[in-house]
């Protein structure tokens, strides 16, 4: 059989590759390898399904987007030599159209037999019955628990299967140094704004990995990182027993890989772990591995006792580096953000005060905004990744009490792109990237790309704790007192400014310079054409 496995092509921006002294697989030497971190997540699904065909005796390639030579004579698999089969992952909800036609672009590699295209994946699952209506095809729904769902005559449970890494390259994807598994699959939650419960409805509280390490490093050598990709482990009742199978494949405690130079294993829980269950007993148990870092969320600020329970209790058990999911955009509002944000930098202050009395710990944040996965009332919002809802923006108070627009949700994510996808665990550079107090905080989130992206350029402070730099042009604050005298007033003028920036549209922006009159507002409205790209 002649298989192909497609991963569409969501990203078309190599990452940038950072290097990182390691050792080999065959422990001769040290050299340099790509840092996983920085690179992408491999498709796991694609490589379990590689794993399987290759098993049978089958022939496989991977493939990322709709290359056009794909069809080409002289291929592999080319058109005069069809695939059997071809498998298409999907990931986002709001990757919809491009998953659409990726799809349609390989209905010619079956010869038209449609029932030759297996889709399957996350977004897959959500949204099977709209994939049918624009493709024709019906995709696979859930985890591939047996092979039988793909129509095959045996009885293969493809999800506990260890995944075939050879067919990746290293150079893109984070495989280099990492091993992905799961140890349980499910939720015992059934959180509004995600889909868990539906891709797998069933909590399974215990997967055996032992047979899948041992397998992987007998073909590709020791790993020092090992990413348990569970959606929510420690409500299983069987945690004893996974961390004893984590420990007995040497993920205890100061355990290290083997080859040179030495390094400790690491095992990286990176979906989270829900603080409710957070106590001795799970710390204790939890404490035998060397978990680094300790990610735990922080969706609502009504779970701020629990949350900075969690934290403080996780850090009396020698857990130091901890990373903190923040969902936002949901219904939350700015405010509720900014407090969330504002309770890690005033932990990561306390932390370094006490630190010697403890070991030194600290946080780093990661809003995370909220991507619709329903449909609302009749519109395919699933398929964009704006959530916002329409709102009467003469009875918002825009600078006490704001709600989510297009231009905040966007500028968080500018804020942490400028921090390197975090906010800083440093509490002084923290305060800076997103704003000392919250008036701060608002005039960032009006603030135009320019001036977010390029700080040092335009900001004249200089902060404590910060990298060596010239001071910067005074737009930054100029900005700040422009924003924030003008929503003093929540006045017509104040109503006119926001909404031609709140849209984040280019074509807003125009609009409202062909027809103010106001020399100084004009002037900033410029400055967000400048790196201004969506209409």
């Amino acid at each position: 059989m002649r298989v192909l496995l497609v991963e569409p092509e969501y990203r078309r921006i190599a990452p940038k590759v950072q290097r990182s002294e390691d050792a080999n697989v065959n422990n001769r030497s040290s050299h340099k390898v790509a840092d996983d971190e920085v690179l992408w997540y491999p498709p796991v699904g694609l490589m379990k399904l590689a794993r399987y065909h290759k098993d049978r005796g089958d022939e496989v390639l991977f493939v990322r987007g709709c290359p056009k030579d794909i069809f080409s004579e002289g291929d592999l698999f080319s058109a005069g030599n069809l695939w059997d089969r071809v498998y298409i992952t999907t990931l986002f909800t709001y990757h919809f159209n491009l998953v659409a036609r990726t799809i349609n672009f390989y209905r010619n590699a079956v010869g038209g037999t449609i029932g030759n295209i297996f889709v399957g994946g996350v977004m897959a699952s959500l949204m099977p019955d709209a994939i049918y209506e624009e493709t024709g095809i019906y995709p696979t729904i859930g985890t591939l628990t047996s092979s039988r769902q793909l129509g095959m005559n045996d009885d293969v449970n493809i999800d506990e299967l260890p995944p075939d890494y050879g067919i990746l390259s290293g150079r893109v994807y984070g495989i280099n140094n990492t091993y992905y598994a799961y140890t349980t699959r499910g939720c015992t939650n059934a959180c509004p704004w995600c889909g868990v419960h539906r891709i797998e409805p069933h909590y399974i509280p215990y997967i055996d990995i032992k047979p899948m390490i041992k397998k992987l490093r007998s073909e590709r050598g020791d790993k020092t990182r090992l990413k348990l990709m569970d959606n929510n482990v420690l409500p299983s009742p069987y945690l004893n027993k996974i961390v004893e199978d984590l420990v007995s494949l040497g993920y205890g405690k100061d355990n290290q890989a083997s080859g040179h130079p030495k390094r400790q294993r690491v095992v990286d829980f990176n979906q989270g772990l829900d603080a409710t269950f957070i106590n001795n007993d799970t710390m204790s148990l939890l404490s035998k591995l060397n978990v680094k870092p300790m990610r735990i969320a922080f969706d609502r600020i009504k779970e701020k006792r629990t949350y900075v329970k969690a934290l403080e209790l996780a850090r009396e058990y020698g857990f130091t580096d901890f990373s903190n999911y923040m969902l936002y955009n949901f219904k939350d509002t700015p405010n509720d953000l900014y407090e969330r944000m504002r309770v890690n930098i005033q932990l990561n202050q306390k932390w370094q005060r006490h630190s010697k009395t403890l070991r030194s710990a600290r946080i780093y944040s990661y809003p995370m905004r909220y991507a619709p996965i329903d449909e609302s009332d009749g519109k395919l919002a699933n398929h964009s990744r704006e959530s916002v809802n329409p709102i009467e923006v003469q009875r918002i108070d825009w600078l006490k009490t704001p709600v989510w627009t297009k231009r905040f949700a966007r500028n968080i994510e500018i804020m942490k792109g400028a921090a390197h996808g975090a906010i800083s665990s440093t509490p002084a550079l923290a305060s800076r990237t997103i704003g000392a107090d919250f008036g701060e905080f608002i005039s960032n989130l009006y603030m135009p790309e320019e001036l977010l992206r390029n700080r040092n350029k335009h900001e004249k402070k200089i902060y404590e704790r910060e990298p060596r730099r010239r001071r910067g042009s005074g737009k930054v604050e100029a900005f700040r007192r422009f924003l924030l005298d003008l929503a003093g007033e929540q006045n017509d003028r104040f109503l006119f400014f926001h909404k031609a920036v709140s849209e984040n549209s280019t074509r807003a922006i125009r609009n409202a310079l062909d027809a103010c009159k106001e020399k100084e507002m004009k002037k900033w409205l410029k400055l967000y054409l400048k790196t201004q790209t969506k209409d």
